[in-house]
């Protein structure tokens, strides 16, 4: 599709796609394991997992010269800053809600505006 046109290719949709699974993926992988229900499961996982996902989906669909939103790019960021905080300042912090609220809201945004 040409730049400026306003609307994005069939690629680049389907990447969006991609990583809006992935983000409820994490989820469903963490509810799945049995780890996490004994309270073995590292806490930084969840949003260190996020980070990966939105920095990395950021990152390729700027190298193809797509458009990034910039809550993907916040969002990414405030991952890794919630990751930070598990391994250095308390690591007994759960960031489970905050990072589901974090995904939701990139998905919502995506959904109101047409691009993540």
């Amino acid at each position: 599709m040409a730049k400026g046109s306003g609307r994005k290719s069939q690629a680049e949709a389907k990447v969006e796609r991609f990583t809006w699974f992935c983000m409820v993926a994490v989820f469903a992988v963490i509810y799945m394991l049995p780890e996490s229900a004994d309270g073995n499961f590292p806490n930084w996982i969840v949003p260190f997992s996020g980070a990966v996902i939105l920095l990395g989906s950021g990152m390729y669909q700027y190298m193809h010269h797509w458009r990034v939103s910039p809550i993907t790019w916040m969002s990414g960021t405030f991952m890794v800053l919630l990751t930070a905080i598990n391994l250095s300042v308390n690591e007994n912090m759960d960031f489970y809600g905050v990072t589901l609220l974090t995904f939701a809201a990139v998905i919502g945004v995506g959904v109101l505006t047409g691009e993540t």
